[in-house]
C-alpha cells in the first residue's frame, strides 16, 4: 500500500511547497505516520513518525504522536515560542503513549521516532527523537540536519566506524532514544533558528529511506528530481526498489520568497 499526497502550487509553478509518499513496501503492517498541517499564523509542522515496538503497536504510537501535535498546533498562538511548543509538545505526546502502556500492558514498549521541522515565516526549527532524519538541500549542497540517536551513531561519533561501515552496519537499527521509553531516558534534539534561502528544500525521512539509500543516492535523486512535482515519491521508490525492508516515508518542503 502507498499513498502520495500533494500540496497546493506556486503562483507560476507546477512544483508544489509540500508533497508526501508512504509506502508499506515489504513488512507486514504500515507503522509509518507523518503530518504536514495548513499554515497557522504563517507557521506550518511537518514530519515524520516511525513506529516501532510493542507487540505490533508501533502504529499507535506513531499515529499517536501526529494527532497529538496536530490538535496542539492547531490550537497556536501568533507570539507562540516555536523551541517551547516543540518541546512541551512532544513531551506530553509521550505521557500519552505511556499512559496506553499502563492501561493495556500489550501496548507496553511500543514506541515511535520524531523528524520534522516547524517553519515560521522565512525561518524553521528542526526536532528529533530516535534515528528518522530530517535532511537540508541548499544551493546544491546536501547535509543532515538532524543527528541521529542510535548504537552506530555513537560509534561514528567516536571514530570507531566509517560511514560506509554504520550504512552495512548490524546495529544500526538500534535506538538509544525514542518516544515510549521512560521521559527521563528520552532524548529531544531541538535546533536552533535557521533561516531559509531561496530555493531550500527540506526533507524528512523514515528510516526506510536512509537505511536502503546512502547520503550519496540520496543527493544524486534529489539533484536529478528537485526540479519535479513528485520528489517525495521518486525517493521512496528508489528505497524500496533498493531492497528497502522497513515501511518508507518521506515529506518534501519547498521555500520560495
Amino acid at each position: 500500500m502507498s499513498s502520495s499526497i500533494l500540496k497546493k502550487l506556486f503562483p507560476g509553478s507546477n512544483l508544489p511547497q509540500t508533497e508526501s509518499s508512504s509506502l508499506q513496501g515489504r513488512k507486514s503492517k504500515q507503522e509509518d505516520s507523518f503530518l504536514i498541517t495548513e499554515q497557522r499564523h504563517g507557521m506550518q509542522l511537518i514530519f515524520v513518525a516511525d513506529g516501532v515496538g510493542g507487540h505490533g503497536h508501533g502504529d499507535f504510537a506513531s499515529r499517536t504522536v501526529v494527532d497529538y501535535f496536530n490538535d496542539a498546533f492547531n490550537a497556536i498562538d501568533v507570539d507562540t515560542d516555536p523551541i517551547a511548543f516543540l518541546n512541551e509538545t512532544v513531551i506530553r505526546a509521550a505521557r500519552k503513549v505511556l499512559d496506553k502502556s499502563v492501561e493495556d500492558p500489550s501496548y507496553t514498549n511500543c514506541g515511535t521516532t520524531i523528524s520534522g521541522f516547524l517553519v515560521v515565516g522565512d525561518c524553521y526549527y528542526t526536532i528529533n527523537i530516535g534515528d528518522s532524519r530530517v535532511y537540508l538541500w541548499s544551493e546544491d549542497l546536501l547535509c543532515r540536519e538532524t543527528h541521529d540517536h542510535s548504537v552506530v551513531q555513537r560509534l561514528l561519533d567516536r571514530g570507531e566506524i566509517t560511514e560506509e561501515e554504520a550504512f552495512h552496519h548490524p546495529q544500526r537499527n538500534m535506538m538509544t532514544s525514542a518516544i515510549g521509553q521512560d521521559l527521563s531516558l528520552m532524548q529531544v534534539d531541538v535546533g536552533r533558528k535557521k533561516q531559509f534561502k531561496h530555493g531550500d528544500i527540506l526533507l524528512a525521512f523514515s528510516d526506510g529511506v536512509h537505511d536502503a539509500l546512502t547520503d550519496n543516492q540520496i543527493f544524486s535523486m534529489i539533484s536529478r528530481y528537485k526540479e519535479t512535482p513528485d520528489l517525495a515519491g521518486r525517493l521512496t521508490e528508489a528505497a524500496y526498489n533498493a531492497g528497502g525492508k522497513d515501511n518508507i516515508t518521506a515529506v518534501v518542503y519547498r521555500y520560495f520568497d
